[in-house]
């Protein structure tokens, strides 16, 4: 019987190579080990389930009944797993990085992250190898133990982890929860048990919260100064990757189940909602009607150090729905994120003390 605060989680902030077919494991790369791994703590309480897949023979005639007799292994088919956290730079370069596919590493101690969505036809670093051209992004190792050593509870490393998916939220309360992302992250089914990883102490992060944002600007709309100013209420963030299913003839195999050798994005998502006050004059409805667009820019500003810019190249508002806030009348206000041909669609730039992120 284990208590779940006795869980311990980490993850590799350098890339795993890209996942190949075998049998009966896929080739592991160097991240998975512990000088490249973080100790992390998360917000989600629940551990990352293992999960195979049987399937039987009810559906076969011939057995003179309609019932199954037999059970087959079929495929590992694990749950997503979620890491939720406080803002943080050296997690929000991770998040970008790994979710984006896209990313330059310049300065030294500080170092920044320039992330950009990655395009198929373009070429990248992908698992250490420049120049690479595919749908796959950057994979990662997740490792869950508790009580590790001879008679370990738990002791796990999934390999070949990516980020289906992340959520940014800004609200107006105080404290870390302010200023709150959660990635969602998938797995090919490919583990290692035990892991043969002692990880290291817990990474001290350098958080971010709503009071830290330094820029406040949509579609030419400045909420940090002028008529707008402190007008802002709260942002919603996301993107989604929407993986296509990793399985084909040679994906590989573990423990006689079949499992996938490839997680490639498909038609991603981007999405933006954000709420303000509606006072005399609000610029909002009018950019709406007149379909007008801009780039839209939010900035947390820790210190020299550690900071973070969300630069969407071109917005326009698809909705703007009146509501109220606590007592006061808002507005509610979907972005249109367009394609921009010269400067794409976004650019995440995070500043932080933590080199080798995605590298």
């Amino acid at each position: 019987m284990a208590n779940i605060n006795e869980l311990i989680e980490g993850f590799s902030f350098g890339q795993q190579q890209a996942i190949v077919g075998g049998s009966p494991v896929p080739a592991i790369a160097n991240p998975q080990i512990a000088a490249n791994i973080w100790r992390q703590t998360n917000l989600n309480t629940k551990p990352w389930a293992k999960m195979p897949i049987n399937e039987d023979d009810k559906a076969e005639i011939g057995k003179g009944h309609e019932f199954a007799t037999q059970l087959f292994k079929s495929h590992y088919q694990n749950p997503d797993f979620e890491i939720s956290k406080y803002c943080s730079s050296q997690f929000i370069a991770w998040v970008m990085a790994f979710s984006l596919g896209n990313t330059t590493l310049s300065g030294s101690a500080p170092y920044t992250y320039t992330t950009t969505p990655a395009l198929g036809s373009a070429a990248r670093t992908l698992g250490g190898v420049s120049g690479v051209q595919s749908l796959e992004l950057p994979y990662f190792t997740h490792v869950q133990q508790i009580r590790p050593g001879g008679s370990a509870i738990l002791d796990e490393a999934k390999i070949g982890c990516a980020v289906r998916s992340w959520k940014l939220s800004i609200k107006n309360s105080p404290g870390r929860a302010s200023a709150m992302i959660s990635a969602t992250c998938a797995c090919t089914g490919q583990y290692v048990a035990p892991s043969t990883i002692t990880l290291p102490a817990a990474t001290l992060l350098n958080e971010f919260n709503a009071g830290t944002i330094t820029a406040l600007s949509f579609n030419g709309v400045n909420y940090m100064s002028g008529a707008s100013a402190s007008n802002f209420v709260s942002l919603d963030a996301s993107w989604d990757n929407n993986f296509r299913p990793g399985y084909f003839p040679g994906s590989g195999n573990q423990d006689g189940y079949q499992i996938q050798g490839r997680l490639e994005f498909g038609d991603r998502t981007f999405s933006v909602q954000y709420v303000v006050r509606v006072a005399a004059g609000s610029p909002e409805y009018g950019d709406l009607i007149a379909l007008t667009t801009g780039t839209s820019t939010v900035t947390f500003l820790r210190d020299s150090n550690n900071s973070f810019t969300m630069l969407i190249q071109k917005m326009a508002f698809q909705t703007a729905e009146l509501s109220n806030t606590d007592g006061i009348v808002t507005l509610q206000i979907t972005g249109s994120q367009l394609y921009d041909p010269i400067n794409g669609l976004v650019t995440m730039t995070t500043v932080t003390p933590q080199n080798g992120i995605c590298q």
